[in-house]
């Protein structure tokens, strides 16, 4: 009690004194906006008193009502990356200053204390959202319907995996999954980690799915008609070390395969792949970015195909991870058959720029991103600072030229 008690003390300090911040009420969810140098207006979205830490974000948009749906890993007694619960947080897209959290999954209630791994979301239809979550040890796949009007969440069930057509329906746990992988001659996953976004076309669900292992040699391909049942569609030939972020962009699905280092180098990965007959086969862009160990972002904007990405920086800039402090947004724009990316945005923060997902909204791109604002001093993992502990909103400026600034 005494850490959780220090911590939310460190936070409000760290509210009023830092970022004159004038409210963060984890009560009725009214935040405010504050001004970091690099990235200009910001919102907390995650419920920055109580949950310590927020990653693996991921985020939806219901146009017709203006709501997005945020879901993200959360702790409420420790920093950096928590694993104790997910949570989904709602709000309106462009005014995010009254937000709503729900508690999704809980690793004690709903896994007698098992790490949650992943998690992720998906627009089902005009009243559910689905939240999918992961679960380390038992090596299974769970989800829970949020239904949209009354924000009221459904009971855990079980995702199911199919190999073919004709097969029968199994659990989606990493056995039964490697037991087709092995078929197919490719590298067994060490869990199921299925962590990119969920992309609908012509009303058909579709996901890239790797196996939690550093630089695994594929990854896989599914589709799904209702969300629950999850069908094999193709296996990938790229390393991938963790989750694969995919979209849907001028008749081909484009994968961006997370391969990236640690620590600065001039080393460039070719880490994205597209299929031009609906996932079935798989070819290579000769695109090569110098990328990071940091999830990169693929999605579209005004129509079209764009890239967030991130690259090491010298270790004695940031505060809290040296590879995980700036973000490349950028085009991919494709003349003869070859892609280049063409850079619009550049920006840094020290106290990092991690788990980032952006979308376009009636012309603005917002970012989701998690940054260790409120905590730059305190949690350590791997032997390095990590004090993750805000899931913020910004609605990116483009700049031409483009503008590379430090605090």
């Amino acid at each position: 009690m005494k850490k959780i008690f220090k911590a939310l003390i460190c936070a409000c300090i760290a509210l009023v004194s830092m970022f004159s911040l004038s409210a963060c009420n984890g009560g009725d969810g009214n935040v405010q906006a504050t001004v970091n140098k690099d990235l200009g207006d910001h919102y907390i979205i995650n419920n920055a008193i109580v949950d310590l830490a927020a990653s693996d974000s991921h985020t939806i948009v219901d146009k017709k009502s203006a709501r997005a749906y945020t879901v993200y890993m959360a702790s409420e007694n420790k920093l950096g990356e928590g694993s104790e619960l997910c949570k989904v947080a709602v709000y309106n897209t462009m005014q995010p200053t009254n937000v709503e959290w729900i508690t999704a999954f809980d690793f004690e209630e709903d896994f007698g204390g098992l790490k949650i791994t992943t998690c992720n979301i998906a627009d089902i239809d005009s009243s559910t959202v689905r939240v999918y979550i992961g679960v380390h040890g038992e090596n299974k796949y769970y989800y829970k319907d949020l239904n949209k009007q009354t924000l009221k969440i459904g009971e855990k069930k079980e995702v199911k995996y199919k190999s073919a057509y004709k097969s029968p329906a199994v659990n989606m746990t990493v056995d039964n999954v490697n037991a087709h992988i092995r078929e197919l001659g490719g590298d067994e996953f060490n869990y199921v980690q299925m962590s990119s976004d969920m992309i609908k076309v012509d009303g058909t669900l579709y996901v890239a799915v790797a196996g939690g292992k550093a630089l695994c040699q594929n990854f896989l391909f599914m589709e799904s008609g209702d969300g629950i049942t999850w069908s094999f569609v193709s296996m990938g030939k790229h390393a991938v070390s963790y989750e694969p972020m995919i979209t849907y962009h001028d008749d081909k699905f484009w994968v961006m395969c997370r391969t990236g280092g640690t620590a600065p180098s001039n080393n460039t990965q070719q880490d994205l792949m597209y299929s031009e007959d609906m996932g079935k086969t798989w070819k290579q862009s000769n695109l090569a970015l110098e990328t990071s160990d940091t999830r990169p972002y693929i999605f579209t904007y005004q129509n079209e195909l764009y890239l967030a990405y991130s690259s090491p920086l010298a270790k004695d800039y940031s505060a809290i991870r040296t590879w995980r402090c700036n973000i490349h947004v950028g085009k991919i724009v494709t003349n003869n058959g070859s892609q280049s990316f063409e850079e619009v945005i550049y920006k840094e923060s020290k106290y990092g720029i991690v788990y980032y997902s952006l979308f376009d909204y009636y012309g603005k791109m917002i970012m989701l991103y998690s940054s260790g604002e409120l905590h730059p001093e305190e949690g350590t993992m791997g032997g390095y600072t990590q004090g993750k502990d805000c899931l913020m909103y910004t609605v990116l400026k483009q700049q031409d030229p483009i503008l590379k600034i430090k605090v």
